[in-house]
């Protein structure tokens, strides 16, 4: 991901993090006494990403800051430069709290000689470091701290702890990663930098207290309310600069309502939507017939025969192994494909159903939960690393673990070419969904009243997720809400799969990622993914039981199972040598 990079400490002469071999990105540097700052960023939301100094500050934003002007008028300035400083000098160290959007960035203090490095409250923006020797070395990439190692003969090593996390979940959990030395920032938190070395700080984090003082109805106004003020917050972003709305849609209710309330606001002719999927699925048919409707433009990619599964190396020098390839390369597959040149933000519906929806398993809102839950893999569960961090309750835990750890790594593709933003992630809007006692919340009861109540047009077509709309009767089976008129036609497939003559969904076409199909279909596919297994797994072995974990996965595991173990091998080809060191 694009962004910056830098070092607080001996700063000797030379280029700290190797050359830029992306130019299209925006370069800059800043050189003080003890500390280095380099910048390269998308050349795009240019007015939002300060990079200026005076005699007291140093300022560096990265991303976009939807409230920008909001925050101009209210400290009574003329630059957003001055915002932050005076937002500094009135709010303190947590004064980006105030900020609104996707974004990252620094302040350097100078006469305190104080420097903060952050990221925003959920962490899309993602910021990660490593301290050496008493050195902070930082960067908006794990690829920054490699090429730092590399350029000065440091070594770094395999994070086991992280590769098991890979092998279950598919994503990392707290602040790890694949190399020991390198940690993630965490959503919410920041790095202090002053006279007594470094502190990493929290200023933000999720809290679900229900409020239970407000009607049906009043929760009903207040969530479209500021649901509408987040999208005219993102919305109004591309207008300043003159771009076009990148719109994700899919046969879900998340992508759909952005899509839907921002055509409600009035932003329809600019709207390009886009869509990625298996051809023929429901998450083609149903955007396709939406975005017609809307009389939007709309871009469709075919993921048919799992092609892009093949682009392993360039997705994972993406994420660095921090989640499993598969979840990044559909997307990579279509954005790639698309000119960016006159689009603004890539707007998505990421997370929508847990926000005004909720994560629990039932209506308990249980404190206990189950640290394996949301695992991809379960064969060799027992060995998930212990969790460190204590969480509130089951909730909070998945999104720190599912959501912000798991989920926003999608956005890295995107973030290649421009910048993302999903309005359920807005903080106003999460921050009071969230409080929605889970009664409303639980099997997303409010979330379709609101869509009746106020968008009731959006409900005329199905939901992916049930194969029906949303106002079909349902019936309860086996705690699963099922549509009433499916229940014949589910009955008999169930049969048919316990009579081994029909294959699961992911087995057929019918998913948008229908990956044992394409393996067993796409002969090219399946012979790459088994020549990338062969060829890298002696990679570990200076591992042994990982190894044989591995091999376990791959030869018993489905292939979402193997795409979690060729991520974990493309690590070690692309970052690691034969002694796993680098």
């Amino acid at each position: 991901m694009p962004g910056f990079m830098g070092k607080i400490g001996e700063i000797r002469e030379g280029n700290l993090f190797g050359v830029n071999k992306n130019q299209s990105l925006m370069e800059d540097q800043k050189l003080f006494t003890d500390f280095y700052v380099e910048r390269r960023t998308v050349n795009k939301f240019i007015e939002d990403k300060v990079f200026e100094e005076d005699n007291n500050y140093f300022v560096l934003v990265e991303g976009v800051i939807l409230n920008k002007h909001e925050l101009i008028s209210k400290y009574n300035v003329k630059s957003f430069f001055e915002a932050v400083t005076v937002m500094y000098e009135k709010c303190g160290d947590t004064f980006f709290n105030e900020f609104r959007g996707s974004f990252s960035g620094i302040f350097y203090d100078k006469k305190s000689d104080k420097k903060l490095i952050y990221t925003n409250h959920m962490g899309e923006k993602q910021v990660y470091y490593s301290i050496y020797n008493d050195e902070l070395i930082f960067g908006s990439e794990v690829n920054d701290l490699v090429n730092y190692f590399n350029l000065n003969n440091i070594g770094y090593y395999l994070n086991e702890d992280a590769a098991y996390f890979m092998l279950t979940f598919g994503f990392m959990l707290e602040d790890q990663t694949l190399f020991k030395e390198f940690h993630k920032l965490l959503p919410g938190h920041y790095i202090l930098s002053n006279q007594n070395g470094y502190q990493i700080i929290k200023y933000y984090e999720l809290d679900n207290t229900p409020n239970d003082k407000e009607s049906e109805s009043e929760i009903i106004e207040n969530i479209d309310r500021l649901f509408r003020q987040a999208v005219s917050r993102a919305f109004e972003k591309d207008k300043e600069y003159g771009y076009k709305h990148l719109v994700a849609l899919s046969g879900g209710l998340d992508s759909r309502m952005t899509t839907w309330v921002a055509y409600d606001m009035g932003y329809s002719e600019n709207i390009i939507n886009y869509t990625f999927s298996q051809s023929d699925y429901l998450d083609e048919t149903i955007p396709k017939k939406i975005a017609s409707d809307l009389k939007h433009e709309w871009i469709f990619k075919s993921l048919d025969n799992g092609i892009f599964l093949k682009d392993i190396d360039n997705v994972v020098k993406m994420s660095y192994g921090n989640a499993l390839y598969y979840g990044l390369a559909h997307g990579k597959s279509c954005l790639d494909l698309i000119d960016f040149s006159k689009m603004g933000l890539v707007h998505t519906g990421m997370l929508g159903d847990v926000v005004i929806g909720t994560f629990y398993n039932s209506l308990k809102e249980s404190k206990d939960y189950d640290p394996s839950e949301g695992a991809y893999s379960k064969i060799i569960s027992n060995k998930i690393p212990e969790i460190k961090t204590a969480y509130e309750n089951e909730e909070i835990y998945k999104f720190y673990a599912r959501g912000f750890n798991g989920a926003n790594q999608g956005l890295l593709v995107a973030q290649e070419h421009t910048e993302t933003y999903s309005p359920f992630c807005d903080v106003d809007f999460m921050d009071y969904c969230l409080k929605i006692p889970v009664k409303y919340r639980y099997k997303h009861y409010i979330y379709k009243k609101w869509i009746l109540a106020r968008y009731p047009q959006s409900a005329n077509y199905a939901w992916e997720k049930i194969n029906a709309k949303i106002t079909d009767p349902l019936i309860n089976i086996l705690g699963r809400e099922v549509p009433v008129k499916r229940v014949p036609s589910m009955s008999f497939n169930f049969l048919l799969k316990r009579m081994g003559i029909k294959k699961s969904e992911i087995a057929s076409k019918q998913h948008m990622n229908p990956l044992d199909y394409w393996y067993e279909t796409n002969s090219d596919l399946k012979e790459f993914i088994e020549s990338y297994y062969k060829s890298n797994i002696e990679r570990l072995n200076s591992y042994s039981e990982l190894k044989e974990d591995c091999e376990l996965l791959f030869r018993n595991g489905t292939n979402i199972e193997k795409n979690q173990v060729l991520t974990l091998l493309a690590v070690l080809k692309i970052y690691f040598g034969e002694d796993n060191e680098r």
